[in-house]
């Protein structure tokens, strides 16, 4: 009888504690069911006494194989995966990728050109002879002839030209420009006048103008006028700054054998750039 008593005290302690498992892996299941979305490696499932009845007590130890359930690391394995899965994902690249479309629907920025460079100022005419004069005051308009000097070093003057001195400056050279003519006239000539026969007439502000063989204006300004012995030859060399000397016969008439041979004194006429 007191074996029977043990016997049953044995099957109750067997059936409550094969109860435990049953209830822990209900447990688990619920932990096991977020595992569908990544299907987690079957796990072996706990074998429940088919009948508590045929148990032995020798086998009671076997609910200490139920800690099986901890083979859940795969729901584990889930999470894990979802966190990665980010890196994973291509959503990064696409706002790198909006910049590079931006930048081709617009325009090309215009390349950089050199800036043109600044013409050349155009280089200045050399100075060339005078060739015609016009002083409007005395009604003088005339030509220019280009003469030097006699082989007794004496000026050659045209009988009814104004003579230009070849040896001085041109119209805008900067220097003196010498001009000589008469300021009578010949018997053989008698209708024509001599060219600087009204250059006596001439007053400070006058205007002077000359034109050179390039067609170009050069305009002058009587400043003064100068009586000088035939001898006083420096109003005729260079001067230094750009200036008319006009050369002509003033003064006491000398006339041999009908014509006038000598002249005591020399007018000379200056003008200078107008301002």
């Amino acid at each position: 009888m007191r074996h029977i008593l043990l016997i049953l005290i044995a099957a109750v302690l067997l059936l409550s504690a094969c109860g435990a498992p049953q209830s822990t892996q209900q447990a688990a299941q619920p932990t096991a069911q977020p595992a569908a979305q990544a299907p987690p490696a079957p796990a072996p499932p706990t074998a429940a006494p088919a009948d508590d009845t045929a148990m032995s007590p020798s086998s009671a130890p076997a609910p200490t194989a139920a800690p099986a359930p901890t083979a859940a690391p795969p729901p584990t394995a889930a999470p894990t995966a979802r966190l990665i899965l980010p890196a994973a994902t291509s959503a990064p690249a696409v706002p790198t990728q909006q910049p590079s479309a931006t930048a081709e629907s617009q325009p090309a920025a215009p390349r950089a050109t050199a800036a043109p460079r600044p013409a050349a100022p155009a280089a200045a005419a050399p100075p060339s002879q005078p060739v015609r004069i016009v002083i409007e005051g005395i009604g003088l308009d005339g030509r220019l002839a280009s003469v030097g000097l006699d082989k007794n070093r004496a000026p050659i003057v045209p009988k009814h030209d104004i003579g230009w001195y070849n040896l001085s400056a041109q119209p805008g050279a900067g220097e003196n420009i010498v001009l000589w003519g008469h300021v009578l006239r010949f018997r053989d000539t008698p209708n024509v006048p001599a060219p600087f026969a009204r250059l006596k007439e001439l007053q400070p502000g006058a205007a002077v103008l000359l034109y050179d063989k390039d067609g170009r204006a050069h305009r002058y300004v009587v400043t003064q006028q100068i009586w000088v012995k035939p001898d006083q030859v420096e109003y005729i060399l260079p001067r230094g700054k750009e200036m008319v000397t006009m050369v002509s016969c003033i003064g006491d008439k000398v006339i041999a054998g009908g014509e006038v041979v000598d002249m005591s004194n020399r007018l000379i006429t200056i003008a200078e750039p107008e301002a």
